[in-house]
């Protein structure tokens, strides 16, 4: 019979890439990895406060959540919290919660190959926002383009991404 700590590994592994998809929504991703870290630190922790009535996905996000606003409030006192965006997020990864691990994979994977299919134009700044978190001033920079042309840039290609995740049978 497995005992606490298996069973702690063993939902942690099966939550791992939607708490990682969460943490990377929410925070710059130079702090993902220390965040995911400590979630599960804390969720180890806490385990024992842990009600089983409630799904552990959405539980670790919750830990998770409040941590995302204490590393915001401590290291972006000039951008404050925007705790809508926060619940939007948790509302979409609740809604992930609903379909099984696979499901999340292949939307992942589809995300990915959408991504890929983008021109350089849109490609390179939707790397820059998403993957590296820098600012649009500086993507616009980068890309030799004014920041309302980076702007327009990159919700063209969030409009490009949806499609083809729509046309591949993967939107969320």
């Amino acid at each position: 019979m497995p005992n606490a700590e298996d069973v702690f590994e063993i939902l942690v592994r099966e939550q791992a890439d939607r708490l990682l998809a969460y943490l990377r929504a929410s925070v710059p991703a130079a702090s993902v990895d220390d965040l995911f870290q400590e979630t599960v630190l804390v969720a180890w922790r806490r385990l024992p406060d842990y009600d089983r009535a409630r799904p552990f996905g959405a539980w670790m996000r919750g830990i998770a959540r409040n941590l995302v606003m204490d590393h915001r409030s401590r290291l972006w006192r000039e951008r404050p919290v925007d705790e809508a965006v926060l619940d939007g997020i948790d509302r979409r990864a609740e809604a992930a919660d609903r379909d099984d691990a696979e499901a999340f994979r292949r939307r992942m994977s589809v995300l990915d190959e959408c991504v890929s299919g983008l021109p350089d134009e849109y490609r390179v700044p939707i790397h820059l926002c998403y993957r590296l978190d820098a600012p649009v001033a500086s993507i616009a920079r980068e890309i030799g383009a004014s920041v309302e042309a980076t702007k327009k840039r990159l919700q063209r290609a969030r409009a490009m991404i949806a499609a083809c995740m729509e046309s591949k049978g993967a939107a969320a």
